[in-house]
């Protein structure tokens, strides 16, 4: 059940960075967060990534549990 919030929440914060067209990639990096104007191509990675990790593996996770 777990997994499935996690999921939820990572799916409002993915909507938020579609919305905003800003996206958090890396933790202490130079580039910490991305405009989609400015690089789309790192935008967009850090969309898909969070696609993955956020909503992907908790669902697999849920089904697999």
């Amino acid at each position: 059940m777990m997994m499935l919030v996690f999921a939820a929440f990572a799916l409002l914060l993915i909507g938020l960075e579609l919305f905003t067209g800003c996206a958090m990639l890396g933790w202490a990096a130079d580039k910490m967060v991305v405009e989609r104007e400015k690089s789309p191509g790192p935008y967009w990675l850090a969309i898909t990534l969070h696609t993955i990790v956020g909503i992907g593996f908790p669902i697999l996770f849920a089904i697999y549990s």
